[in-house]
């Protein structure tokens, strides 16, 4: 009897001890995380496993072949030659933008790189470019300008290449299979305005804030793993006299869009769709917003200059 009660007592013993370790194991378990710079912006990385090194690793060397103002990337040699042999992750992000523009309309355009540089050089003047200069700029937009070969490509009509519209998402797609194959459990990863809400298990739901501006929250979305991307007016610009001249260029008119929205958030199932998207959405204005917010493939929450707010009826969004 007594050595019964002693087998017994010592099994008590493990399984306290057993469910106590796990207990503190997931308690005092610390995520792994990291802040870094790229693609111009802030990236951060929060993961269940250790998979961060890996990702900043892939997302830096994304960087350093799109940045156009890098005079070592793939990009910048390409729209100095007009003939490179290039990354295929160059060649992809063009063909999958391609296809993009077919499937969804050609707003986005990142053949327009001369309008592009144009702003950029001026605004850091503090001018405005002129309508002579614009229309220049504008000449070759809307149209097939390159041939690929291979990795080869060779730009057309004296163009030039601007991925900003495509490249983070294009890079968060290119991190998805690091997240799939080394981890468990879950990873975001975020350049702010494009985001990856990774979890292999498909019921796993995040919460997203949405911005109307840069400092006002119009309320959060719960959603399960997705790429998540916005465009908004308040995100980047420059103010003269004034007035406001943000970063997204209308390319039919050569101007910052003025399309009657504030911001445009899109949720699917790809990095670069859902960046190449609000992007689209918020160029092509509220009167066009109808077949978005009915779309079967992606989920879009748009708030216009005024604070209206909508978005696709599926969308689980509460307000502030």
């Amino acid at each position: 009897m007594k050595k019964i009660k002693k087998i017994l007592s010592a099994a008590l013993f493990f399984t306290l001890l057993i469910l106590t370790l796990l207990y503190l194991f997931y308690h005092n378990k610390q995520d792994y995380t990291s802040v870094f710079f790229s693609h111009d912006t802030v990236v951060s990385i929060r993961a269940s496993e250790n998979i961060t090194e890996k990702i900043k690793q892939k997302i830096t060397y994304l960087s350093s072949i799109t940045d156009n103002f890098d005079t070592s990337s793939d990009i910048y040699k390409l729209n100095e030659k007009k003939e490179a042999e290039c990354s295929s992750d160059i060649r992809d992000m063009i063909l999958d933008t391609e296809k993009l523009r077919t499937q969804y309309g050609n707003s986005v355009d990142i053949f327009a790189g001369n309008l592009s540089m144009l702003w950029h050089n001026s605004l850091a003047e503090k001018l405005i470019p002129s309508d002579h200069d614009i229309k220049n700029a504008l000449k070759y937009t809307d149209q097939k300008n390159y041939i690929i070969s291979g990795n080869k490509v060779k730009l057309l009509n004296n163009v030039s290449v601007d991925p900003g519209a495509i490249a983070k998402g294009y890079a968060l797609d290119k991190i998805m299979p690091i997240c799939t194959e080394n981890t468990s459990g879950y990873a975001v990863v975020s350049f702010g305005s494009s985001t990856l809400l990774y979890s292999p298990d498909k019921n796993h739901t995040f919460n997203v804030a949405v911005k109307s501006d840069s400092d006002t929250i119009a309320g959060t979305v719960t959603t399960h793993p997705c790429f998540v991307s916005t465009s908004g007016d308040y995100e980047r610009f420059t103010e003269i006299s004034s007035v406001k001249y943000h970063h997204i260029l209308d390319t039919r008119t050569g101007y910052p869009s003025q399309s009657g929205l504030s911001s445009v958030t899109v949720f699917c199932d790809s990095g670069i769709k859902s960046d190449f998207l609000s992007t689209l959405i918020f160029i092509e204005g509220k009167e066009n917003l109808k077949r978005h917010l009915n779309a079967d493939d992606y989920k879009i929450i748009a708030i216009d200059t005024e604070g209206n707010i909508s978005k696709s009826s599926d969308l689980d969004f509460i307000p502030y």
